[in-house]
């Protein structure tokens, strides 16, 4: 049928009339095969130009002009693939890059694209089985990209386990937290994250102490956009003074995230008595917490400059013997009425590429993090103001008011191949409604000896924090992720 068409355009000079004659005899072969003629040789050539030029809305209308003409054109087939990446069609990308995949098996590079629409589209088990397949074809070459195509999308699809353990010491008391917990997969939809743990405080003014005791279970989704929804049960159960005093709540926990537009992305944290952890004090008497908080932030320059704001509002409570109280059992939990507001910016001043090794969660086994090669430079303001009841004030101090100005900067780094990072991070501000310094420092070193297991040990010192807790603190802590 080709060698038909291909005579048809060589038209013989001999006049009109057999002009007229082949043109007649060409539209005769063309209602015979079903098939329009293809386009002409420089068709291809237009649509590389609008591609390079950016102008991809004419090119995919050229593209499918040349492939309704000759559906196997392999070089037509790859340019409209990336006009839909660049474009964002991800559906439409992913059924072009699944017919070049399935007419061209043995190609690596078709099975490696198709393993990337796929992880994109939030499909990670079929992402990593096409990359899986793209490395079988090329079993000597290096291939870095690949290689960590296949530790990322074998990370996510893994059942996860950590144990972070941390310990914490202020002018009041002294705390450690150990934590065990798993993230169970499954699909593509998300995971579930199931963790128990404990923290023993003991004070330093006396003889009092404490014990701490979590369970939580926290269903995660996700969403190929970015999105994602965190909500879960947790049982928080406390002793005070080798059990003498016992309280029990069952609370839970809601967050979600995600972009808001090109430029925009909105997060909103939700807690019903959860554990007070943010210092040994607030453990030491059993504190807990019911807050919500949002934040708004804004990123420019690909993602170089971001700017945030964001307001939180909580209630603290501890727990202490009801004064006066007949029944050494009963319990009353004074409280604090604390509202936060927060305005600020970061800044990249350097990135290069480089990120640590393997797809690892958070200690909270919720989101995942990883580890840049990057400097960042950044500025905060909070606005704080706090109310207490008397009997609250008598056991943990809050500053009644707070404005905190910030200075921050924040280092890190990932070895070429991510086996180990390093990252430093400082802050310097006052608090001028307390007439203030405030400082902060610390760092953490990871080591990822493979794709599935991260170590990672690190220290913090603050001298005061912006939330109105004063006095010198410290935190050391040291966690390991492994994927099975």
């Amino acid at each position: 049928m080709r060698m038909h068409r291909t005579s048809c355009r060589r038209t013989p000079r001999a006049g009109l009339p057999v002009a007229a004659l082949a043109l007649t005899l060409c539209g005769a072969v063309d209602a015979v095969t079903g098939q329009a003629p293809p386009p002409s040789g420089g068709a291809l050539g237009r649509a590389e130009a609008l591609v390079q030029s950016r102008t991809f809305e004419p090119a995919a209308d050229l593209l499918r002009d040349i492939l309704a003409a000759d559906p196997r054109n392999r070089r037509a087939q790859e340019l409209l693939a990336f006009v839909l990446e660049s474009r964002g069609d991800r559906a439409g990308e992913r059924r072009v890059r699944a017919a070049l995949a399935a007419e061209y098996p043995d190609d690596p590079r078709a099975q490696a694209d198709y393993g990337r629409v796929l992880e994109r589209s939030g499909r990670t088990a079929e992402a990593l089985a096409a990359y899986r397949r793209a490395r079988s074809l090329r079993p000597g070459l290096e291939d870095p990209a690949l290689d960590a195509a296949i530790e990322r999308t074998r990370g996510r699809t893994a059942v996860e386990v950590a144990t972070p353990i941390r310990t914490m010491s202020d002018p009041d008391a002294i705390a450690d937290r150990a934590q065990a917990g798993a993230a169970v997969p499954f699909g593509s939809l998300g995971h579930l994250t199931l963790l128990a743990a404990r923290a023993d405080a003991e004070s330093r003014q006396g003889s009092g102490n404490s014990s701490n005791d979590l369970l939580a279970a926290t269903l995660v989704l996700q969403r190929p956009s970015g999105a994602s929804f965190a909500a879960g049960p947790l049982l928080h159960e406390v002793a005070l003074d080798d059990g003498v005093l016992r309280d029990d709540a069952v609370g839970g926990a809601i967050a979600a995230q995600g972009p808001l537009g090109a430029h925009l992305v909105g997060d909103l944290n939700i807690a019903y008595d959860a554990p007070w952890e943010e210092a040994a004090v607030a453990m030491l008497h059993g504190g807990r917490v019911t807050t919500a908080e949002g934040h708004l932030y804004a990123h420019f320059r690909d993602r170089r400059l971001l700017l945030q704001i964001g307001a939180q509002g909580r209630r603290l409570s501890i727990l202490t013997p009801e004064a006066g109280a007949a029944d050494p059992g009963q319990t009353d939990r004074p409280g604090a009425d604390q509202n936060l507001a927060v305005a600020g910016a970061d800044v990249v001043v350097w990135r290069r590429a480089g990120v640590g090794r393997g797809d690892i969660l958070d200690d909270a086994l919720v989101a995942p993090v990883a580890l840049p090669t990057a400097i960042v430079a950044g500025y905060r303001h909070y606005e704080v103001s706090t109310t207490t009841t008397p009997e609250f004030a008598e056991v943990i101090d809050l500053a009644p008011r707070g404005a905190v100005d910030e200075l921050s900067t924040t280092l890190s780094f990932a070895t070429p191949r991510g086996r180990f990072g390093l990252e430093m991070r400082g802050g310097i501000g006052r608090d001028t409604e307390r007439d203030a310094r405030i400082s902060r420092a610390g760092g953490s070193f990871v080591w990822a000896p493979a794709a599935a297991v991260r170590f990672q040990i690190g220290y913090d010192a603050a001298s005061d924090l912006a939330t109105g807790l004063a006095g010198r603190r410290h935190s050391g802590f040291f966690s390991l992720h492994v994927d099975l």
